[in-house]
């Protein structure tokens, strides 16, 4: 069977979810990168993955919000998290960039897969209802 056969079988949700959770992945490998290969050195990339993956982490799962929407919420979270995690860092003693991009990542791709997740719950809840409304409406007639 061919790849365009596979993929027009996939359901569109079922799509998205993986896909979705292949860019939590990648955002993980991407965080680890920058801490642990680069040594939390390179500016750039540090900051390039303490700006983007919480921002990505909920603009992505938010899919069905207006555009104007997710990007206030991205930016929320990503200043909300970014100062949280230097806050409790400093006042705890362990400042270190390293574990900061480490903690900013783990914590951002969990609420990522949480958020994604539980979208793609109530979505195939919806969907669940919608079939059973259609069948009661067909059945009474």
């Amino acid at each position: 069977m061919d790849p365009a056969a596979l993929l027009r079988r996939v359901p569109l949700s079922t799509a998205r979810l993986v896909a979705s959770l292949t860019g939590a992945a990648l955002a993980l490998v991407a965080g680890w990168w920058a801490a642990v290969v680069l040594d939390g050195r390179e500016p750039l990339p540090v900051a390039a993955v303490l700006l983007l993956v919480p921002a990505l982490a909920v603009a992505v799962p938010t899919h069905r919000l207006e555009p104007v929407a997710r990007a206030v919420i991205a930016v929320g979270w990503t200043l909300a998290l970014d100062t949280v995690v230097a806050q409790v860092m400093l006042a705890l003693g362990p400042w270190d960039v390293r574990l900061g991009v480490l903690v900013v990542t783990g914590i951002s791709v969990a609420v990522w897969v949480g958020v994604e997740l539980a979208t793609a719950r109530s979505e195939r809840a919806a969907a669940g209802r919608t079939a059973r409304t259609d069948i009661s409406a067909e059945v009474s007639t």
